[in-house]
């Protein structure tokens, strides 16, 4: 069970909360594009290292840059900003022997139609995985898509087993429309979600809360994920103070 599990860098004593129970870490060192510019990227990289060790954790997941990550940009200079920076991000992945590598979706949905955002993203993740070897795998995460089948159209349409899905469970929570809950997101997402995101909220912020503090009943989203998910699914404690989630999550799990 513990080998499923990481906790998020950006939480709250999150390496000690690893060291202690054993489990995963999910580097956030990324997140932030600028920390991959060349007069920073060797600093990045050699902080990374230093939370691998000090967690004592066995596995590492990559959270590659968001901040101006937008398949759909009608720039095609915006668009080929977000494939440098999300080489980048690989390019560290690999010289620290990662395989795995969240990646937002990049919707955005007051600015860009569905039907525009699919094609533009069905181009956008073929051009980046092109060169990618064959184990190297990126997990497209939901952030404001208000329904799931949106991003199951476009895993579908790339067909490619390296591109797989990080359910964001906390993200579905405060934006997902009336038609669907997070119970529903995880049934028509299931065979493709290889990894997810856990954080609670009430229903209309994405605050990254405790897992028991919310409109969400975690217990119950698990018995979702169990029924619905793959039995090697992984997850990711990403509430902002994680100790009482981890600890929640190994008497419940």
């Amino acid at each position: 069970m513990k080998d499923q599990i990481y906790v998020a860098t950006f939480s709250e004593n999150a390496i000690d909360v690893i060291r202690e129970n054993g489990f995963n870490i999910e580097l956030n060192d990324l997140c932030i594009s600028e920390n991959l510019d060349p007069e920073k990227v060797r600093d990045t990289m050699e902080e990374m290292k230093r939370e691998i060790t000090a967690s004592g954790a066995d596995k590492a997941i990559i959270h590659g840059p968001f901040t101006e990550i937008i398949p759909a940009s009608i720039d095609h200079r915006a668009v080929k900003l977000g494939l440098t920076r999300l080489n980048e991000a690989h390019a560290v992945a690999e010289k620290l022997g990662i395989k795995k590598m969240v990646v937002h979706s990049g919707h955005m949905p007051l600015l860009y139609f569905k039907e525009w955002h699919k094609e533009k993203s069905h181009y956008f993740w073929k051009e980046f995985m092109k060169d990618k070897p064959a184990d190297f795998i990126i997990y497209i995460e939901n952030v404001f898509e208000e329904e799931p089948l949106m991003i199951k159209e476009i895993i579908e349409d790339l067909d490619d087993p390296r591109i797989q899905l990080c359910l964001d469970v906390g993200h579905a929570n405060a934006v997902t429309c009336e038609d669907f809950d997070i119970h529903d997101w995880i049934r028509i997402l299931g065979p493709m979600i290889g990894h997810l995101h856990l954080h609670n909220n009430n229903g209309k912020e994405d605050l990254h809360g405790p897992l028991d503090v919310g409109t969400m009943d975690m217990r119950a989203v698990l018995s979702s994920i169990k029924t619905y998910c793959r039995p090697d699914v992984t997850m990711t404690i990403e509430s902002r103070t994680c100790a009482s989630s981890a600890e929640w999550m190994t008497s419940t799990f």
